[in-house]
């Protein structure tokens, strides 16, 4: 493949994966419902407010902050970062350390003439009684960049799910079908945008709407793939609607044990091999029945598993 093809392919993979995790405004670990992707701009303030910790606490000189790239801190922005003789700081005694700003319990600010230092000063709390000292909000008072990102990105609700993406045996493009079909996130006929070009399911034919309920699994389709597999694999499901039947997954198969493991990779499994199948036959005309689809879903797992070194044998 051609470099410059390659480096196409993956800004727009980019591009897409950004578009469908930024639905919901954020990025977000696996157990609030996300893919486990840090959100880079969060990520980035925390590891620079590192080096704002090391100045407050003398271990840094005011110096190494100077530079030319845009620094945001928080809510408050320093915008270009310039000379600290342009800020308006005219004490000497106070370029080299910040810490010399409190001094007897009181702000000792030096001259300030930049407006935007003036603000600043205005905007912080005042000095409670006490000896003067300098801790971060943790168990020892010491800094650490993960307690950073999260005051950058606070942790959202859990969702009950979570654990359906988690395992030993995980296929990451089955899981990431996985994911947007308990999301909803997949492309069915049934999404506003849509509308428009109508149809009923390609795979079962039976002119009913293709909706994510329909697909997992009320479609005879599905229905014949679960008979194929469950010929060779003793594989339950309680054929309910999409959103019950994942919480009975998540209740029954959690946890780090390899059958639960494996029978949680054989969902995301199926999920992706009959979405596959629906796109197949939607977009090239390419029709594999039943038997060849669960065929292909058991030898998959079945590859997979022996792939994965065990700490004990499963009879």
């Amino acid at each position: 493949m051609s470099p410059y093809l390659f480096v196409l392919v993956m800004e727009v993979l980019h591009m897409i994966l950004q578009q469908l995790i930024e639905q919901d405004g954020e990025f977000r670990p696996i157990e609030e419902g996300g893919l486990g992707i840090k959100d880079i701009l969060a990520l980035n303030r925390a590891l620079m407010s590192k080096h704002l910790w090391a100045v407050i606490k003398q271990d840094e000189p005011l110096f190494g902050l100077i530079g030319s790239s845009r620094f945001d801190f928080g809510t408050v922005r320093f915008g270009q970062l310039r000379k600290t003789s342009e800020l308006g700081l005219t004490s000497t005694g106070l370029l080299d350390k910040l810490p010399g700003v409190i001094k007897d319990g009181q702000r000792n600010w030096p001259l300030i003439t930049d407006i935007a230092c003036l603000e600043i000063t205005h905007m912080l709390p005042p000095i409670l009684e006490g000896p003067d000292r300098i801790s971060w909000k943790s168990k020892d008072g010491s800094f650490n960049t993960s307690t950073a990102y999260e005051l950058f990105h606070p942790s959202g609700p859990k969702v009950f799910w979570s654990s359906l993406l988690t395992g030993s045996f995980k296929i990451p493009k089955n899981y990431f079908i996985l994911w947007l079909a308990i999301m909803g996130r997949l492309s069915t006929l049934d999404k506003p945008w849509l509308h428009h070009i109508g149809g009923s399911c390609i795979l079962c034919q039976d002119g009913v709407p293709e909706t994510h309920d329909h697909l997992f699994f009320s479609c005879s389709f599905s229905r014949h793939c679960f008979a194929i597999i469950r010929q060779q694999i003793p594989f339950p499901w309680p054929h309910r609607d999409w959103q019950h039947g994942v919480q009975w997954a998540s209740s029954r198969w959690s946890g780090k044990h390899v059958v639960n493991a494996a029978y949680r990779s054989l969902l995301a499994s199926i999920v992706y091999h009959i979405w596959q199948e629906r796109n197949a036959r939607r977009f090239q005309q390419r029709h594999r029945p039943p038997s060849i689809v669960g065929r292909l879903v058991v030898e998959e797992i079945r590859q997979r598993i022996i792939s994965v070194p065990l700490r004990h044998s499963v009879c």
